[in-house]
């Protein structure tokens, strides 16, 4: 079939218009952030193409095999990251040909990644659990560091909250300073009884249905989470309630990032490393520490609001807690 725009010059120059107009429309119809996201995509596979002298166009799909080869072995790439990079292409791909197939319906592309996947190094997690002792020991050396009162009173909180409420790191701080109440932890989310307070967690990884998950935590006679968060309250400024539930004395949200960094403070503070202790150690050490009370394990799985057997991962034995499990394996056997 003969190209109209050969034999009409005009006619192949109005469609060249329409073309790049189209184009425009596609990238408009994309969310900005999804667009910046390919558009980074697109830059690692262009500087990879120039590196090894590949041609760029046509975009090939063993140049596409040989890309995430490269990115696997040779970037460290996790296969969630490597999958957001060929979206980006596949959407330049198309955005030069309409007709450019699907890369990942591609069956070398499916088994790539799929091999990848297999043979990929899952790295073993190193980070320790804070156990109640430790707990403890955080919480009263704080009357030590070099914080004003108010950082002192709101880590308290923060720190007796996390455990008792097996909670994780993004249940309770925010990503960034700029907060996002439909998202994060506000003040409105606090409930208090006369025994417990309650803590709505809007978003959790945890939370598999997306509809939000109530966190009771109850009041105890030693290291009272309940009269902490009581005590923070009353020294907190005040601001709406749709604003973070812990925030910094400049009223700014208390991010991820902020609370590492008094972590590792206060973890030095007691002569421990903050490399082996991260915000989800509170976590587990909560589900380790009622596994070594001897709490069912259904209750631990309901505490942590794990949806699987999932929550077996977090439960961390020292190895003096094993040699006491042998012992008393040893007696039984002697007295049976």
């Amino acid at each position: 079939m003969p190209d109209p725009g050969r034999t009409n010059p005009e006619l192949g120059s109005h469609l060249n218009i329409l073309l790049n107009s189209a184009s425009l429309y596609i990238t408009q119809g994309v969310a900005p952030s999804t667009l910046k996201s390919y558009v980074s995509a697109w830059s690692w596979f262009t500087k990879f193409c120039f590196s090894f002298r590949i041609p760029i166009l046509p975009i090939l799909i063993s140049t596409i095999c040989a890309f995430v080869v490269h990115c696997f072995e040779s970037r460290n790439l996790k296969i969630a990251t490597i999958r957001k990079l060929l979206a980006g292409i596949q959407f330049h791909a198309r955005f030069h040909n309409p007709n450019y197939p699907s890369i990942f319906s591609t069956p070398a592309i499916r088994l790539l990644l799929k091999g990848i996947e297999k043979s990929a190094q899952k790295t073993p997690d190193k980070c320790l659990p804070i156990t109640l002792n430790l707990l403890h020991r955080l919480t009263s050396s704080l009357s030590n560091s070099s914080f004003c009162e108010y950082i002192n009173i709101l880590l308290e909180a923060v720190f007796l909250s996390a455990f008792y409420g097996f909670m994780r790191l993004g249940e309770f701080a925010s990503d960034s300073k700029i907060f996002n109440p439909a998202r994060g932890l506000c003040l409105s989310d606090l409930r208090f009884s006369s025994s417990s307070f309650n803590l709505f967690i809007k978003y959790s990884k945890a939370d598999s249905s997306g509809t939000g998950v109530t966190i009771t935590i109850s009041k105890i006679n030693f290291f009272c989470p309940y009269t902490s968060m009581v005590r923070y309250l009353k020294a907190r400024p005040r601001t709406p309630k749709n604003s973070p539930l812990f925030i910094l004395p400049n009223r700014l949200p208390m991010t991820k990032q902020w609370f590492r960094t008094h972590l590792a403070s206060v973890l030095t503070l007691c002569d421990l490393s903050p490399h082996l202790y991260t915000g989800h150690s509170f976590c587990i050490g909560a589900a380790t520490t009622a596994a070594e009370c001897g709490v069912p394990d259904s209750t631990i799985q309901m505490l942590g609001r794990w949806s699987s057997t999932a929550y077996k991962i977090y439960i961390r034995s020292d190895k003096q807690i094993l040699l006491n499990a042998q012992q008393a394996l040893s007696t039984y056997n002697q007295g049976s």
